[in-house]
């Protein structure tokens, strides 16, 4: 295996085999030391040893291949994006646990661990920033804000010297690495659903209790497929014709207003 094979996911079927066959090795070590203790006289025949894998391996140009780095650049590109989606996600609009804490932290539970993780995002840029510049033997990198300002200035100035981030030996694929990390898990943050409430009052059309709404919204819905089939679709309502369904549901029984 060579020192310049591409430490990204285009090698990720030769490294799965690499790590069947040492799974293999060892099974048959095992085999071969029981066959090995066994009487000779009642023994079956030798285990045999696993076969060499035939592994290909993609290689880097230098160290990353072309398309790892096209995927790093996207992904780093990205990030400003995706955490503008994961701010927005945790105002309100989705369903993320406030208990949640800082990685690795022993303070009390933060109230915004959609800021936390920008602030700590943005660290980590600042220090790869500052990483790569002592080693080009340039000045400090320049005030540039906090949070989003922030974010978006160092996503900026890492992508236009990505390349040689890309390039350097000792920097490049804890660096990359780190981007694709850090991209996936703000993705997935940012595309958290949004919690679905179901409504006590059953659908005025098919009269089940399959009526609900997304949390922070006022669009109520019936999710009964076959609701309304001759009538142009499933029931909607807003939260004033709801509440006027309820109100009507407590004058029937005669425990509304009179």
């Amino acid at each position: 295996m060579s020192e310049h094979v591409c430490p990204g996911r285009c090698n990720a079927r030769p490294r799965r085999q690499v790590e069947e066959h040492a799974r293999a090795v060892t099974a048959w070590q095992k085999a071969m030391a029981e066959w090995i203790a066994a009487d000779p006289t009642t023994r079956g025949a030798e285990p045999d040893r696993p076969a060499e894998p035939t592994l290909r391996w993609t290689a880097g140009t230098p160290l990353w291949c072309l398309n790892d780095s096209a995927a790093i650049r996207a992904a780093l590109t990205d990030l400003d994006e995706q955490m503008t989606l994961r701010l927005l996600a945790a105002d309100g609009h989705g369903s993320l646990n406030l208990e949640e804490r800082v990685s690795g932290s022993v303070e009390p539970p933060s109230p915004s661990p959609a800021h936390d993780q920008l602030d700590e995002l943005v660290r980590w840029l600042r220090d790869w920033e500052r990483a790569y510049r002592d080693t080009q033997g340039w000045p400090p990198a320049p005030y540039r804000g906090e949070s989003a300002p922030a974010l978006t200035s160092c996503v900026a100035w890492l992508a236009a010297h990505l390349d040689g981030l890309l390039a350097h030996p000792d920097l490049s694929v804890a660096f990359g690495s780190g981007v694709l990390s850090w991209h996936a898990e703000i993705s997935a943050a940012a595309k958290t659903k949004r919690r679905r409430i179901a409504m006590q009052m059953r659908c005025p059309q098919c009269h089940l209790a399959t009526l609900s709404k997304l949390d922070g919204e006022d669009r109520i819905e019936c999710h009964n497929r076959d609701c309304g089939a001759n009538r142009g679709g499933p029931a909607v309502l807003t939260l004033d014709e709801y509440a006027g369904l309820a109100e009507g549901a407590l004058i029937a029984s005669g425990r509304g207003a009179s």
